[in-house]
């Protein structure tokens, strides 16, 4: 097995990474979205004249409270989410860049045995006499 084929399944499994954790942060991002949106629900709520305010202001001061430390929780994910996506977009590019290198590798090899091929083949050709004496190929 070439370096070049070991490196083109590491990029393709990398790729495959690199997607599971964008999707990650889509879901994470999601939450804290989620989590502002019933925030902002209940924060309307609160500020309106609502019957049910007046009759359970501690439960919904509690409902606030851990809804407060979900959307906390829930941007804290995301901020690793979003980490652990660029640690895995950075091993990509390297190797990316490395999978590159040893393409150009490999094909300047294959570039070099083929100009030595035709070298040898030219001068396993005979040579006619005239040729010799004259410089005449």
């Amino acid at each position: 097995m070439s370096e070049k084929s070991d490196l083109a399944r590491l990029v393709r499994l990398q790729k495959v990474i690199k997607a599971l954790r964008e999707r990650d942060h889509v879901q994470a991002n999601r939450k804290v979205a989620d989590a502002d949106k019933s925030i902002e629900e209940l924060n309307r709520m609160m500020t309106q004249e609502n019957p049910v305010v007046a009759l359970f202001p501690d439960l919904l001061a509690r409902h606030f409270e851990e809804m407060l430390k979900q959307r906390a929780e829930a941007s804290r994910a995301a901020q690793e989410t979003a980490d652990e996506l660029l640690k895995e977009k950075k091993k990509l590019d390297n190797m990316e860049d490395r999978h590159e290198r040893a393409k150009g590798l490999e094909q300047r090899a294959r570039d070099a045995r083929l100009q030595h091929e035709m070298l040898d083949q030219r001068s396993a050709r005979p040579v006619s006499a005239s040729s010799k004496i004259g410089g005449i190929t």
